[in-house]
């Protein structure tokens, strides 16, 4: 397994579609590879499917087949953080040569209760949540595991922090 192509939208704030997102980057991507749609077998979308970002888009699957206009088969992984490696990891399990891996989020902004909650939902409410286990916190222990291992430092982490706020 290896990566043919790559694509992206800038980070930031702004009015676009997941829709328009998903298309600027997957055909980012097939032009980074010299490819194109007629070449992907398979297809494996992941995001986490908010309530409040006002697009009203349930079944990510069938989108994205309208969007990239093609009737390969589509995965949808839904898995919060991790949702990105994921979605490798079943792309690459594919009995596939070629399949596209496409993660999106649109985040708004908004009540900050709202969000929040929304979140969460990514966890486990009866025991994860109750215990204070929220992502913020597992996210946290992650890193600190990270620190002790690898010997990385806070500024190591905030020199990433830095680089992810200037990519606006």
């Amino acid at each position: 397994m290896f990566v043919k192509g790559v694509g992206m939208t800038k980070f930031g704030t702004g009015n676009r579609s997941s829709q328009e997102m998903i298309y600027e980057a997957a055909f980012e991507a097939l032009q980074d590879a010299g490819m194109s749609m007629k070449d992907i077998e398979g297809v494996v979308v992941t995001n986490m499917d908010f309530f409040s970002n006002g697009e009203r888009q349930r079944h990510s699957a069938s989108m994205i087949n309208s969007v990239l206009n093609t009737k390969a088969q589509v995965i949808r992984i839904i898995s919060g953080c991790s949702g990105g490696g994921n979605a490798v990891w079943a792309g690459q399990n594919l009995d596939y040569n070629n399949v596209l891996v496409i993660g999106f989020e649109k985040l708004v902004a908004g009540n900050t209760d709202a969000r929040t909650d929304e979140i969460l939902m990514g966890g486990e409410r009866i025991y994860e949540q109750a215990e204070g286990m929220i992502f913020p916190a597992q996210n946290a222990l992650v890193a600190q595991q990270h620190m002790l291992k690898y010997g990385t430092t806070e500024d190591d982490f905030a020199q990433v922090a830095l680089k992810n706020h200037e990519n606006r």
